[in-house]
């Protein structure tokens, strides 16, 4: 990952980190790279929001359910996704005076690799936390070669493999059938 990149990903998350909500009012949700996963999301969000309406606090519902109409908004506007995919926190801060609303998207420097969908009274970050912790200098480069071909590739602390390059190659038989070698594969047949 780009070190400009991951800095700024480490500065957001230090801001995400340091906000804090009344109860469980604030939602977090990674999204991978696929507009099957988009969708997925979308409707589990639309049925959370159903369940939302449950929440006998009417002030911790009235938060939820804002902060999940917020993100399916949000959600409903998208029309490519990155291909390492993206998350979005969205919330209610809690302060003295008043609240504030708080709507994060942030894109990973590495992929997302499976959604996930998370209430609680901070948001849930550490998977972005781990890709931020992550360099280079904790990956770890390998070669498999073989008589088809060749594969460069690099495994970072983050757990999904980079492939960096691949090479195909067609090496021809030692030798084949025929010339001095005729009788010796006769009678290798019988």
């Amino acid at each position: 990952p780009d070190t400009m990149q991951t800095t700024s990903l480490r500065r957001t998350l230090k801001r995400l980190a340091a906000i804090h909500g009344s109860g469980t009012t604030m939602v977090s949700v990674y999204i991978p790279g696929k507009m099957t996963a988009l969708a997925r999301m979308t409707k589990k969000l639309a049925d959370e929001v159903g369940i939302a309406a449950n929440i006998k606090s009417r002030v911790t519902r009235q938060r939820v359910s804002s902060a999940l109409s917020s993100i399916l908004q949000r959600l409903r506007s998208v029309r490519h996704i990155p291909e390492n995919g993206f998350a979005i926190f969205c919330g209610a801060e809690s302060g003295k005076d008043k609240e504030k609303k708080i709507l994060q998207v942030v894109y990973p420097p590495q992929a997302i690799l499976s959604p996930v969908y998370s209430c609680g009274a901070e948001f849930f970050l550490e998977p972005l936390q781990k890709m931020a912790a992550s360099d280079f200098r904790d990956s770890v480069g390998f070669a498999i070669v073989s008589g088809e071909g060749t594969l460069f590739a690099a495994l970072t602390g983050h757990g999904s493999p980079a492939t960096l390059k691949t090479t195909s190659v067609r090496l021809p038989k030692k030798h084949s059938k025929g010339g001095q070698s005729a009788p010796r594969f006769q009678h290798e047949r019988i």
